[in-house]
């Protein structure tokens, strides 16, 4: 039996419902859920709650009540079946007395994968899967990268003017974009787990690495570091009760290290994983720890290498890498990257910094490309989103 277009409705109201939790429920996966009664019209709906709280299918049976019994669930991805932070979802539709389950993609979580539809269907639930599937695939593609490779999602941002540059001579770059275009930064950082930068770019534009659309969402904030010092009066610093803060540094932790925060030692990081540091007493109350993260090499690209794995299994599963040069070059030069957002601001320069400075320049035959490359205009800017081939 195939899909009508009534199914397509279902499916697409709630791909807008998994859209709108992008970024509020990570390292899990962002769902939409409707259930439908018998008549076509919609008793529940609902989306994943922040991590910990209910998915989406129990948040939508929830508000639909005891009307589920008989009704259809289109749901974006497969409920799970197994008991994590919250009871499996197969097991509330059962109990809810739903007819029919339309799911646009399987969970690709080993945990899941095929396991809540086989439970489904060994209850007598109808099922139908794959409907508006590369819609649902899209919305979480970070999800999906991280469970399958173990290596987080990388997306880097750059906004340049027309001819590359970043700053000009004078090391400006506020603004190269125009107020739009910035808005537009702010929604795709939302989507993402963590936001990245070299301490450079924390030195010179002090950032908030927050996304403002409408509601503040508060991304994990990653500063890469050659040290530890960072300035105690930058945002990352004063701010950083908001959100997690991670230092990323090259290279072996002392032992014992001596903490320039605290005037005290810290316990040894002789292994790769997070340490913490606390904050001076006398601190705001918006402080907490910020994390050191050691990755025990010098080079760049093992650098890298190691803090993925970190990242990983520290519950970050897709970060933005959004500069300055130096770290942006070294993340898609090694390979790393897998989505590129170039903001284009309408100016030419001649001079100043360059967005990306590789180790070596590469042959025109052997250039980084893009694949399904989309165009979007801000005014007289413009955006070149793709995915690196």
């Amino acid at each position: 039996m195939g899909f009508t277009e009534t199914d397509k409705i279902f499916m697409r109201r709630a791909l807008s419902l998994a859209q709108k939790a992008k970024g509020t429920t990570f390292p899990n996966p962002a769902v939409g859920a409707v259930v439908v009664d018998a008549g076509g019209g919609v008793i529940g709906e609902g989306a994943t709650d922040v991590y910990g709280g209910p998915h989406a299918e129990r948040r939508a049976l929830r508000k639909a009540g005891a009307a589920a019994r008989g009704a259809t669930m289109y749901v974006t991805l497969e409920p799970c079946a197994h008991f994590g932070k919250t009871p499996p979802c197969a097991d509330g539709i059962i109990e809810a007395g739903i007819a029919r389950v339309v799911t646009a993609a399987r969970d690709p979580n080993p945990q899941v994968s095929g396991k809540g539809l086989r439970r489904l269907r060994a209850h007598g639930i109808e099922i139908q899967t794959g409907l508006l599937a590369k819609e649902a695939e899209l919305v979480n593609e970070d999800f999906f990268w991280a469970i399958t490779k173990k290596r987080p999602w990388i997306a880097l941002k750059l906004a340049m003017t027309l001819d590359g540059r970043i700053a000009d001579c004078r090391s400006g770059s506020k603004w190269i974009t125009s107020p739009a275009a910035r808005r537009e930064v702010q929604e795709i950082r939302r989507r993402h787990a963590a936001v990245a930068v070299g301490k450079n770019t924390l030195l010179c534009d002090d950032p908030k690495l927050t996304a403002r659309c409408g509601k503040t969402y508060y991304p994990a904030r990653i500063v890469f570091s050659s040290g530890a010092d960072i300035p105690q009066k930058s945002y990352f610093w004063t701010n950083s009760g908001e959100a997690r803060s991670i230092v990323v540094i090259k290279g072996e932790a002392r032992s014992p290290k001596e903490s320039p925060h605290t005037g005290g030692t810290s316990q040894a990081a002789e292994y790769l994983s997070p340490q913490e540091i606390p904050h001076p007493e006398g601190a705001r109350p918006g402080h907490a720890p910020v994390e050191y993260w050691y990755t025990g090499t010098n080079d760049d690209i093992n650098s890298i290498n190691t803090f993925l794995d970190m990242a990983y299994a520290g519950g970050i599963n897709s970060i933005l890498v959004e500069g300055g040069q130096r770290l942006a070059s070294a993340f898609l030069e090694g390979g790393f990257v897998n989505k590129l957002y170039l903001f284009y601001g309408n100016k030419i320069l001649g001079g100043g910094k360059d967005g990306l400075a590789f180790s070596e320049g590469l042959p025109i035959d052997g250039g980084i490309s893009m694949k399904n490359v989309t165009h979007q205009s801000f005014g007289e800017d413009f955006l070149v989103t793709g995915y690196v081939k």
